[in-house]
């Protein structure tokens, strides 16, 4: 089900290309930063990573207006029921912590009625309670929804819509492309980019091509490996093996100059498309790993532009 959640985020991203998407994340003044509420349910570890990938972090009860704001965000949404919070005392059953770091003693806790945080692998969650709210703790393994949470910093958007600076803008392609050398699988990679605002590079014509084929390392000519590849966004479906990008074109109208022999579905399991150093497509498998290239839109903005300067908050905390 997270796959099914993942492929229609992508695909929703996707389609807004052609206009300037809406922010997911929304600015609050409480908060001093950005907050979005994910409501489709997961674990702690999965909402921890997700967050993660969007550039925020897993949002925990820091203090009184940090509460508000996440309650607020809750009401607004129609979730009155639990959500993770990002507290938990999986490093030791003694200590539970926020993902920053900061010891749960320090925190805006209002615990509900009977709750025993004296056991380990446990995660805090909060709930809407009447015009309150109240902080329980169940398992980590639990799904439920989730907040994340970006603190306004002195951090600037760039030209990708992103805070996120390994993306760039090809001015050839009119497209913002980030490399990942931290090799994933197939479906990793491509929930890492959606999480980024983006997708799996879709290599629409020859040109484009020969940007992405930029994107492998320099290397001197003796370690040079031909088939050194990049995850993009192209899969075969049925047994036909139709290929179809992530956008939903259809292989005779993107690049698809296939490596020779190519593709041969070895194994029977080479359902993904790859782009190669040679410059062509070869087809793999989803669960090998490999480095992969994130294409987003410039017009897609997962962050509200923010109404305050970090130097307001910055310097309202100087003063007190």
């Amino acid at each position: 089900m997270i796959t099914l959640y993942l492929v229609c985020l992508s695909f929703l991203l996707i389609t807004t290309d052609s206009v300037l998407s809406k922010p997911q994340y929304l600015f609050s003044y409480e908060a001093e930063g950005w907050l979005k509420l994910h409501k489709f349910p997961t674990t702690w570890e999965q909402a921890f990573l997700r967050c993660h990938y969007e550039g925020a972090v897993l949002a925990s009860p820091l203090d009184l207006r940090l509460v508000h704001a996440l309650r607020s965000t809750m009401a607004q949404n129609g979730v009155h029921g639990h959500i993770f919070l990002g507290t938990h005392n999986s490093h030791s059953g003694d200590d539970f912590v926020s993902v920053e770091g900061v010891p749960m003693s320090d925190m805006e806790i209002n615990w509900a009625p009977q709750t025993n945080p004296d056991v380990s692998g446990l995660c805090l969650t909060m709930a809407i309670n009447g015009p309150s709210q109240y902080m329980n703790v169940t398992s980590c393994k639990d799904s439920l929804p989730y907040i994340c949470y970006r603190k306004l910093n002195n951090s600037t958007m760039n030209e990708c819509g992103t805070f996120d600076d390994a993306y760039h803008l090809n001015k050839r392609t009119g497209s913002c492309y980030k490399v990942h050398f931290d090799k994933k699988t197939w479906y990793h990679a491509y929930e890492i980019c959606a999480a980024e605002g983006g997708h799996l590079v879709v290599i629409n014509n020859k040109e484009e091509a020969l940007v992405i084929k930029d994107m492998f390392p320099v290397l001197p000519s003796d370690k040079i490996n031909k088939w050194e590849q990049f995850h993009i966004g192209m899969r075969a479906y049925g047994n036909q093996r139709t290929w179809v990008t992530l956008n939903g074109e259809r292989l005779e109208d993107v690049f698809n100059d296939w490596d020779p022999g190519q593709p041969d579905n070895m194994s029977g399991k080479q359902h993904h498309a790859t782009f190669i150093r040679a410059g062509t497509l070869d087809d793999g498998n989803s669960e090998t790993k490999a480095k992969f290239v994130c294409e987003k839109s410039p017009k897609v903005e997962l962050f509200e532009p923010s109404p305050l300067q970090y130097s307001e908050i910055s310097g309202k905390a100087e003063r007190y």
